[in-house]
């Protein structure tokens, strides 16, 4: 036993890639956030549970209207509010423009429509699609915590 905890050298040295990469991706992100390439929300409240918990961080990316499709997990306003909810239908307007039906995975019905959409909520009201990875929504659990308990 030598170190005097029993661990192996190869375990140090994973520790340190651990810790390496942690680094690098927190640094990342704050590069992207300041620089407006990646929005960031963190999850709060039971609605996409159990997709996402309170607490849960998001990164959003912004895309065109068409480029929403069913499934896709989308952050909108409501008001002065950010909602995090899934895409369960897509619908073109005949003016060209378009709205989204939206659902928690956690709800029974639908999110109200908002205007000018009849159902659904108007690309104008998207903040962002949320980021995946291998068709994955890519969340990083807990992390966003801190300011769900700050704002209370």
């Amino acid at each position: 036993m030598q170190g005097g905890y029993g661990g192996s050298k190869g375990e140090g040295i994973a520790g340190k890639v651990i810790g390496y990469l942690i680094v690098i991706f927190v640094i990342a992100s704050i590069i992207l956030v300041v620089t407006g390439t990646v929005k960031i929300a963190v999850v709060e409240g039971i609605s996409m549970e159990p997709t996402f918990h309170t607490g849960d961080m998001v990164f959003l990316k912004k895309t065109s209207p068409d480029n929403i499709k069913e499934n896709d997990i989308v952050v909108y306003s409501r008001g002065t509010k950010y909602i995090i909810h899934r895409v369960i239908k897509v619908v073109k307007l005949p003016n060209g423009d378009y709205c989204y039906i939206v659902k928690g995975d956690n709800n029974p019905v639908p999110d109200p429509p908002e205007k000018p959409c009849k159902s659904g909520i108007p690309y104008t009201r998207i903040v962002g699609v949320v980021r995946t990875l291998h068709g994955i929504p890519f969340k990083v659990p807990y992390l966003g915590g801190i300011s769900v308990a700050i704002r209370g």
